[in-house]
This record gives structure tokens, C-alpha cells and sequence, in this order.
């Protein structure tokens, strides 16, 4: 039985959806809190540093597909991670997501 509480189950059990679990939300999500970890800050220092709301910071590190370009920016830029970065980030954390196929 599958454990739809899982991503990997529920893509496997509709694989429709993953687009939704692996797509740019959720691979800036990762990014997002990689870098807060790593800066040792919580959501709620972020989202001073970038001027959003810490509900918003949970959002984008959930992979919210809701969030505007200008959002992920603020936060980014609040992390030190340059503008020019970005997508070289997305690709990464998208070419690291894990493997589906059994």
C-alpha cells in the first residue's frame, strides 16, 4: 500500500502531479531553505531581511507555486544569493530531485 502522505508515493500513484512536486516552486523552495539553514536563520529573521511575511517564507519553502517572480527575488537577494544565480540554482536543485523509476 502506498503512503500518500509521501511525494514520491502520490507522483507514483498519479504521476500527473509531478510537475507540481518538482517544478520551479518547489526547486526554490529547496534552494530557499538550503540557504537559510546554512545562514542559520529562521523564517522569521528572513522575512524581515526580505520584507514579506514569515507566512509567506513557509510558503516559498513548501514550493507555493503562488509566489511572484518579485517575491522569490526579495528573498534570494535577503540570502546574498545574486540575481544571476538563480536559475543555475533551479537547475541544480531540479537535476538533484529524486528518482522515480524502480
Amino acid at each position: 500500500m502506498r503512503d500518500l502522505t509521501r511525494t514520491d508515493d502520490i507522483i507514483q500513484e498519479i504521476p500527473e502531479t509531478e510537475s507540481f512536486f518538482y517544478g520551479i516552486s518547489a526547486a526554490y523552495g529547496n534552494t530557499i531553505f538550503s540557504y537559510r539553514m546554512d545562514r542559520d536563520l529562521t523564517q522569521k529573521q528572513l522575512a524581515t531581511m526580505a520584507g514579506v511575511g514569515v507566512k509567506t517564507i513557509h510558503r516559498a519553502e513548501g514550493g507555493s507555486s503562488n509566489l511572484g517572480v518579485q517575491t522569490y527575488e526579495k528573498i534570494f537577494r535577503a540570502l546574498g544569493v545574486p540575481k544571476e544565480d538563480i536559475p543555475q540554482l533551479y537547475r541544480e536543485t531540479a537535476a538533484n530531485k529524486p528518482s522515480l523509476k524502480s
